[in-house]
This record gives C-alpha cells, sequence and structure tokens, in this order.
C-alpha cells in the first residue's frame, strides 16, 4: 500500500518545552488512522506539522496527493455568507468556473447530507450540522487524505454518531485526532497513541482499546 503521509524523526518545541519528539507515521491510501492521546499530548501540533502549518523542529514529511483539513473549530473554516460560498470559494480561487464551483459545493453538501442547508449562513446550522459542513469544505477539493482534528469535540452522543457514520462512508484516506476512543474504535482500523512526547503504542484499533491498563496510564480511560 502506497503511503499518502509519511513521517519521519519529527521533533517540535516550543520554547524550552518538548511536545514531542522522534516520531514518525504513515497512512497508506483509503486508510483511516487514529491519533489518540489525552488532551495536552501534542495531538493538535502534530497534525500541524504534518500539514505543513508548523515547521518542525526536526524530521521530514512526505506528502502525496491532496490533504483536506477539517479544524477543531468549524467557524476557522466557514464565514461566508451561505456554505455553499464556503465550499465553492477554494475552486473558484483555483480558477474553477462560477457555475461549476457552485455545482461541486452543491454535491459536497449532498454527500454530508446537508444539501437543505445550502443558502444559509453557517451561523444558521448547530454545531454538528457545522461540523459535517467543514467536512463537505474538505471533501468538495477531492482529497486524498482527510485530517480532522477533535471532530467530536462538544458533539452530543447523536451528532457523533451521525458524524461517525459519515466518516464510515468515505472512500479517502483519513487521519483522525481525539481522545473518544469509542468513536476512534468505529472509525479506525490502525491507533496511534501519542504521550509523553511520544508514540506509546501503534497497532490495529480493536486491540489496542482492549488494552485497558494501557489506556488508564495514558489519560484514555
Amino acid at each position: 500500500m502506497s503511503s499518502v503521509i509519511l513521517a519521519s524523526g519529527l521533533a517540535f518545541s516550543f520554547g524550552a518545552r518538548t511536545v514531542f519528539a522522534d516520531v514518525s507515521l504513515r497512512v497508506g491510501q483509503g486508510e483511516p488512522v487514529g491519533l489518540a492521546g489525552p488532551n495536552g499530548a501534542g495531538k493538535s501540533t502534530l497534525l500541524w506539522c504534518l500539514l505543513g502549518l508548523l515547521r518542525p523542529a526536526a524530521g521530514t514529511v512526505e506528502r502525496q496527493g491532496r490533504i483536506g483539513a477539517v479544524f477543531q473549530n468549524p467557524e476557522d473554516q466557514l464565514f461566508m455568507p451561505t456554505i455553499t460560498d464556503d465550499l465553492a470559494l477554494p475552486l473558484l480561487n483555483r480558477g474553477m468556473g462560477r457555475g461549476e464551483a457552485r455545482a461541486s459545493a452543491e454535491s459536497a453538501l449532498d454527500q454530508v447530507g446537508l444539501a437543505g442547508y445550502r443558502r444559509d449562513p453557517a451561523s444558521a446550522l448547530s454545531l454538528g450540522q457545522r461540523k459535517r459542513a467543514a467536512i463537505a469544505a474538505a471533501l468538495v477539493q477531492s482529497p486524498d487524505l482527510l485530517v480532522l482534528d477533535e471532530p467530536t469535540s462538544e458533539l452530543d452522543p447523536r451528532s457523533a454518531r451521525q458524524l461517525s457514520s459519515l466518516l464510515q462512508s468515505l472512500g479517502c484516506a483519513k487521519l483522525i485526532s481525539s481522545h473518544h476512543t469509542d468513536f476512534l474504535g468505529a472509525v479506525t482500523n490502525r491507533l496511534l497513541i501519542l504521550d509523553e512526547g511520544r508514540i506509546v503504542r501503534e497497532g490495529p484499533t480493536r486491540q489496542i482499546l482492549l488494552d485497558g491498563d494501557l489506556l488508564l496510564r495514558h489519560g484514555l480511560a
């Protein structure tokens, strides 16, 4: 299986504090991978390094294909008069015609179950709907890899289940950061645990989630 992202020996520090060191990971084509760890473990920082939004102090990142990012706060991605405008904007910036861009945006909204809200601003949507709209904003660019940072943050159980079903339906590779183990168990096949500045365990998601002592040691149970 070829990789859509391959990182080797990544390190990052804030001043004198080391966030993580010697972190290596790969995501294969179409593979759903989870990144778990307690709050403050550096999961978001690692994702930002993988996306090229932060420069690591050491290590390399190789990216193949197009990457779509979904940040923890959907408001960071949804700010136009309507969510269709939000989705069409990056396509227009790439030179796509207005009609084709809007059609692509509406298709992506339909894919995440929001076709009926295409003329609404993000502020009119519930948090769960805004999370799905943010995913649509990434999907509209036909990514090979979808990177999601704490997608279930602040969601009620029903919205989290809807999000889980959506992610399971997507064929692209996914790298999903979360400390919600039940959610990761439903949407990923392989899991990495980041804690104490390093990857402390990697393997099949279901196998790792059966190790109660491991989860307790690293703030996941």
